[in-house]
């Protein structure tokens, strides 16, 4: 733990009361779940701590072929959810197996990796090629589509906010995760999330997020508008490989060039929307 300065430790019984505490410390407390990001965390001023794994926010739950999940729920929790394990055919569980490794699954909560929301972050660009929405309090109820709640500055909405519930949407098809890195628990090098709808042999619809660019995930429109339509065949495969190779939006960090990911994201991205679409046609 590499917090300094904390002088206080809360477990809230609710919502409300958590909300009532984050208020009284006028931006120096913190809420505390699994705590993976928190105790990496270098902010010097925070001076209490508010546990929230005991008000209630921790399910999964199926309706209409939707998923809602609490937001303290860790992420073994959600992977060996029957519910999560149906959903989509397995698409979202697909993703968090492929998050870290099982010790630090075990404490990473779904609210923790929204909120966090690191740019080579898996399941945001999972969550944005869903559809996802974000529920949250603070001085009332807001919800937002998590796609555009990472257009606001969502951190400082959290420091005064709780995040409640993400509820993903049902979808007539199927969806692919695709994932580049140095190893399996490591951290993507390049991620990529598709889903993709056949309807009479062609694709009716696509989503197509592509994240840790190095910037957070976003999605690509404009391919999601050139697949409809189309018929799903190895030539369109290596066309969407080439589109993006030339029109993807990458840059340089100390993990990856940006030369380097722009010759490999065609790929991811290729991998994944036929994966998608392989799928959707069964």
């Amino acid at each position: 733990m590499r917090l300094t300065g904390v002088r206080r430790f809360h477990w809230a019984r609710d919502v409300e009361e958590a909300l009532s505490l984050l208020d009284a410390y006028h931006g120096r407390g913190a809420l505390l779940a699994g705590g993976v990001d928190l105790g990496r965390s270098a902010r010097t001023d925070l001076e209490g701590l508010i546990d929230i794994m005991g008000i209630g926010l921790s399910y999964v739950r199926e309706e209409d072929g939707r998923l809602r999940i609490g937001t303290t729920t860790t992420l073994t929790e959600i992977l060996e959810h029957p519910a999560a394990r149906r959903y989509l055919h397995g698409a979202l569980v697909e993703v968090l197996c492929r998050v870290a490794v099982p010790p630090l699954r075990n404490m990473a909560t779904l609210g923790g990796a929204v909120v966090s929301a690191h740019p080579w972050a898996d399941i945001p660009t999972a969550l944005v090629a869903l559809g996802a929405e974000a529920r949250w309090e603070g001085e009332r109820e807001e919800h937002a589509l998590v796609e555009e709640l990472y257009r606001q500055p969502f951190r400082a909405v959290f420091r005064r906010a709780v995040l409640t519930e993400i509820a993903l949407p049902p979808w007539n098809g199927a969806f692919a995760f695709e994932k580049l890195s140095r190893s399996a628990g490591d951290i993507a090098l390049l991620n990529a999330a598709c889903g993709v709808g056949i309807q009479d042999g062609k694709i009716a619809w696509a989503r197509v997020a592509v994240g840790a660019t190095p910037a957070r995930a976003e999605r690509l429109t404009w391919l999601e508008e050139a697949l409809q339509g189309e018929a799903p065949s190895d030539t369109l495969w290596r066309q969407v490989q080439e589109e993006v190779e030339r029109r993807a939006k990458v840059g340089d960090d100390r993990r990856a060039s940006a030369a380097w990911r722009r010759s490999v994201a065609g790929v991811v991205v290729r991998r994944a929307v036929a994966r998608a679409a392989e799928r959707a046609a069964r």
